[in-house]
């Protein structure tokens, strides 16, 4: 019993420890890679509590190296446009000038209704007040309103590339009729 009790207090020492070395962010905030990585960490973590013969190396190793893949990953984001891109995805765009783009729903799956709903949490009731609502990389919106676009407004380059490729699809749209 007493070994069972040592174990689960290093094991949860160590499991601390690399959620804090991986930085601090809520559930809400993480990205695809950083939640997974955490559910792993915990059924890796499991293991040596369910099975007492099992030993403890086998499962703190492992939770060690999750940990330094995890901030290897976060600096290839950190340095690479394009590895961010790829491994949390990209701003996409769902609301232009007031009107939803049904594509980038589809694409998202989201509802008409859930973009309402999006709206009324941030105290939007008429969507045609709204510059850009954009989907962001943590599943959150982001609104735009010309009240709060002034000068180049805050644009990051994967937003840039998302409303230029929506330009392009609008001109093919208006050639091809």
């Amino acid at each position: 019993m007493l070994t069972i009790l040592i174990r689960t207090v290093l094991i949860y020492i160590i499991v601390t420890a690399a959620v804090r070395i991986m930085g601090k962010r809520q559930v809400s905030d993480m990205q695809t890679s950083e939640l997974v990585i955490t559910l792993i960490i915990s059924e890796v973590a499991s293991l040596p509590l369910e099975n007492p013969e099992r030993p403890l190396l086998n499962s703190l190793v492992p939770i060690m190296m999750i940990a330094a893949i995890e901030l290897l990953i976060s600096l290839l984001m950190m340095k690479s446009r394009k590895a961010r891109s790829l491994i949390c995805g990209h701003p996409i765009v769902i609301i232009r000038d007031g009107k939803m783009i049904d594509s980038q729903l589809r694409l998202l799956r989201i509802s008409h209704e859930d973009v309402y709903s999006l709206l009324r949490e941030q105290e939007i009731s008429d969507e045609s007040t709204v510059r850009y609502g954009i989907i962001e990389p943590n599943g959150t919106l982001s609104i735009l309103t010309d009240d709060n676009i002034s000068g180049n407004g805050i644009q990051s380059a994967d937003l840039q590339d998302e409303l230029d490729e929506l330009d392009a699809e609008e001109q093919e749209t208006e050639e091809e009729t």
